[in-house]
């Protein structure tokens, strides 16, 4: 999922993926326009499909440890590969830690994080329609989250992340940088296939100050279905 202003990005993340990955360009400056469409670029003969964004730092062997991880979790959840790191989100990972010392996972009903999204292809065709119902919504991952809301497919993010942001300025006006880089990330030269996967889920839900305009948006849509 790709910006033109974006372009020098792709070749290293294509590579640093590893396997043959499809580049669906922002062609209007639409999150959502990009996002379906990256979406719906899955190959149904396969089980999942991941959407990384272009600003996403990656470990190695990401295809592969994404595979091992899906052996952990439900098949009928969406896997969330970032946990961001913002001032309202830290005394919720430190909780979690403490409760956990051997915390493998993070289990809540909403996709927070857009950076990079593994969803069932048997639901993606669903969840982009819910996604097209919601024009007030404009960003790619609350729409997401509205539609697992509605379906009640759980999000689950391995703990620590498989992917992070590069320290680069967001193309949303507005955003800064600063912060946008995950709690705890695996790390570029880290192999997500030599992490043990199996351990304890800790479930957690979103603290207010994390609820912005949007994401109050998609909860308000996902109670009306």
């Amino acid at each position: 999922m790709a910006h033109p202003r974006r372009e020098s990005y792709i070749p290293n993340l294509q590579a640093k993926i590893g396997r043959p990955s499809r580049v669906v360009w922002d062609q209007i400056n639409n999150r959502w326009d990009t996002g379906r469409r990256s979406l719906l670029a899955y190959d149904a003969t396969k089980t999942h499909h991941m959407v990384i964004q272009d600003d996403a730092v990656v470990c190695r062997d990401l295809p592969a440890g994404v595979e091992k991880a899906l052996a952990e979790t439900p098949h009928q959840s969406i896997m969330g590969l970032y946990l961001g790191r913002t001032k309202s989100w830290k005394p919720i990972w430190l909780r979690a830690q403490r409760t956990q010392p051997a915390l493998r996972w993070i289990r809540m009903n909403e996709l927070m994080w857009g950076v990079g999204v593994v969803v069932p292809t048997a639901w993606i065709d669903q969840i982009v329609e819910i996604g097209d119902q919601f024009e007030e919504i404009p960003n790619y991952d609350s729409r997401i989250s509205a539609a697992c809301m509605k379906l009640g497919l759980p999000v689950y993010y391995p703990w620590p992340s498989l992917v992070s942001h590069r320290q680069a300025p967001s193309l949303v006006e507005g955003r800064g940088w600063q912060g946008r880089y995950a709690y705890r990330f695996i790390g570029e030269n880290a192999s997500a296939v030599a992490h043990s996967w199996s351990g304890p889920v800790v479930p957690v839900a979103p603290p207010p100050a994390a609820i912005g305009r949007s994401r109050s948006r998609a909860r308000q849509a996902a109670r009306r279905g």
